[in-house]
C-alpha cells in the first residue's frame, strides 16, 4: 500500500537559484523522490509526492546551485504515515486559489484528479472550510463533490472562488481500505538506450532498464556514487543483440566496490542482470548483482558444439584468432590477465615453438597489433586431463613401448647356415659380419597415432 506526502512552503522571492524538495527514508540519506522548481520568484506552493511506499521518511527543502549542490536548507522534517488498522486516514491539506495547480479564482469548480500536478482527492469524502469565511461549507447546500471524478462545484450561481482564498480540506476516514488500496496495478519500466560512454545518476535506478547497443565494439558505463542510490533500488541491464561481439565495462565511482568475482563487471550481447546497492552490517555499502543471464561466471570455460562459429553466442573458436582486448574485454581482463605467468606468452613469441597452444598478452612491439592478443590454436590436438603440468602445455606424439613376436625364416637361405636362436643378428648365424642382415618393417600406412574419434567444434566462452 502506498501513501501521499504533501508539504506546503511559503514564497521565497529573494532566491534566484532552483529549489528542490526531496524525500528520503529514515534508514538512509539517499533521495528516493524529488521535485525541482525553477519558477522565478518561487511563490508559495504545495509539493506533492504520490505513490510512496508506506514508510518513515525525511523531507528536505533545499536551495541548490546549477550543479545540484545544496546552498541552503530551507526546511527539514520527519514524516510518519498513519497506521492502517481497519480504516485509512489522510491528513488535512491546504489549498490556495491561483497557487495550487488547477485551483483557479473566478470560477466555481475545480477537478482534483492528479493530472497536470493537481492533488488527487478521488476516492475520499471531503469537508471543505474557507479561511476567514464559511467553516465548514455544507455539502449539497454550499458545494457538491464527486469522489469518483474529483469534481468540486460551488452550488450558488454567484458563488465563485476568490483570488488568493485559502481552503482547508479534511478527509473522512475510509472504513474499508481494502476496497481502495493503492497497490500498483501495472509494473511498467522505463528503458534508456546507451550507445556510447555514459555516466549513470541515482535517478537511473528504480523501475528502469538500460539497453546497451554500442555504436562500436566497446564502451564504458560509470556507476553513480553508491551513497546517492537508495538501498535495494535496482537497475536492470541488458545487452542488445547487434549481430557482433562488443563489450561494455562498468566503472565504479571513487572507492566504491562491486561484490562480484574480481570486482569488475563486463556485459556482452544477449546478456542481462540486475544491480543494486547493499548496506552491510558494518554500514559500508557495495554493489551486488543478481538475475544473471550470460557467461559472467563461466567465461574462459571450454565448450563443444556442432554449431558453426557464426551461430554461437559469446564464444570464440580455439583457432588462434587475433582479437582486440577491448572488444573481448571480459575474457582478456578476467582470464588472460589472471593466468599464471607461465601459462601466457608475449604476443610476438606466440608463433615460437609450441606457444600457439597458449593465450598471448596484448603487448606486441609492432604498432600494427597494438591492443591485439591471440586465442590459443588447439585445432587437431587432443585434450588430456591435467596431472601436474600446465594447462596449454603441448606434448608431441609418441609410441609407447610394446612387445611383439617377429618370425624370421629358419632355413639357410640368407647365408647357407642353419638357424641359431642364440646367434647375433636375431636368429642368424653370425660367424662373419656378412651374416648380419638389417630389415625395416612397416606395420601400417598411417601418418598419425590416434584412437577412434569424431570431429567437434571447440570454443572458449568469452
Amino acid at each position: 500500500m502506498t501513501t501521499v506526502l504533501n508539504a506546503y512552503s511559503v514564497a521565497f522571492p529573494a532566491i534566484t537559484n532552483r529549489i528542490r524538495a526531496s524525500v528520503f527514508k529514515e534508514a538512509d540519506t539517499a533521495i528516493i523522490a524529488q521535485i525541482i522548481d525553477s519558477t522565478a520568484g518561487h511563490p508559495e506552493r504545495i509539493w506533492t509526492f504520490a505513490g510512496l511506499p508506506r514508510a518513515n521518511y525525511g523531507f528536505n527543502l533545499d536551495e541548490i546551485d546549477g550543479s545540484g549542490n545544496v546552498v541552503n536548507n530551507l526546511a527539514h522534517f520527519d514524516v510518519v504515515p498513519g497506521q492502517v488498522d481497519g480504516t485509512l486516514v489522510r491528513n488535512d491539506e491546504q489549498i490556495q486559489a491561483d497557487v495550487t495547480p488547477g485551483f483557479t479564482s473566478g470560477t466555481n469548480t475545480f477537478t482534483f484528479d492528479g493530472t497536470s500536478g493537481k492533488p488527487d482527492y478521488r476516492g475520499w469524502e471531503i469537508v471543505v472550510s474557507e479561511y476567514g469565511g464559511r467553516v465548514p461549507l455544507i455539502n449539497s447546500i454550499d458545494f457538491t463533490w464527486n469522489k469518483d471524478t474529483g469534481v468540486f462545484l460551488l452550488v450558488e450561481p454567484t458563488d465563485v472562488i476568490a483570488t488568493g482564498q485559502w481552503y482547508n480540506i479534511h478527509f473522512d476516514p475510509i472504513a474499508d481500505p481494502s476496497a481502495g488500496s493503492s497497490y500498483p496495478s501495472v509494473n511498467d519500466f522505463e528503458i534508456d538506450l546507451i550507445t556510447a560512454n555514459t555516466t549513470l545518476i541515482a535517478d537511473s535506478f528504480g523501475s528502469k532498464k538500460i539497453l546497451i547497443e554500442p555504436s562500436g565494439t566497446y564502451l564504458e558505463v560509470t556507476l553513480p556514487d553508491i551513497s546517492t542510490v537508495p538501498i535495494g533500488r535496482p537497475l536492470m541491464i541488458e545487452g542488445g543483440n547487434t549481430g557482433g561481439i562488443w563489450a561494455a565495462k562498468f566503472l565504479k565511482f571513487g572507492s566504491d566496490t562491486i561484490a562480484f568475482w574480481h570486482g569488475d563487471l563486463f556485459v556482452l550481447p544477449n546478456e542481462s542482470l540486475r544491480i543494486y546497492r547493499y548496506k552491510k552490517p558494518d554500514l559500508s555499502s557495495e554493489w551486488r548483482i543478481d538475475s544473471l543471464d550470460g557467461n559472467f561466471k563461466t567465461v574462459g570455460f571450454e565448450a563443444a558444439s556442432d554449431m558453426v562459429f557464426n551461430d554461437i553466442i559469446n564464444a570464440q573458436l580455439l583457432d588462434g584468432s587475433i582479437c582486440d582486448k577491448n572488444q573481448y574485454a571480459r575474457i582478456y581482463n578476467e582470464i588472460v590477465l589472471h593466468l599464471p605467468s607461465t601459462q601466457v606468452v608475449n604476443y610476438d613469441d606466440w608463433l615460437t615453438g609450441n606457444n600457439k597452444y597458449y593465450f598471448s598478452l596484448a603487448n606486441s612491439a609492432d604498432p600494427t597489433f597494438v591492443d591485439k592478443f591471440h586465442f590459443p590454436d588447439r585445432r587437431n590436438a587432443f585434450a588430456r586431463n591435467n596431472s601436474g603440468n600446465k594447462a596449454g602445455d603441448f606434448v608431441a606424439a609418441q609410441v609407447g613401448s610394446f612387445t611383439d613376436d617377429i618370425v624370421l625364416h629358419t632355413g639357410d637361405s640368407f647365408t647357407g647356415h642353419p638357424y641359431d636362436p642364440t646367434a647375433v643378428g636375431k636368429g642368424l648365424i653370425a660367424n662373419t659380419p656378412k651374416d648380419v642382415i638389417q630389415h625395416s618393417v612397416t606395420f601400417n600406412s598411417g601418418k598419425e597415432n590416434y584412437p577412434q574419434h569424431y570431429f567437434i567444434n571447440k570454443y572458449v566462452l568469452i
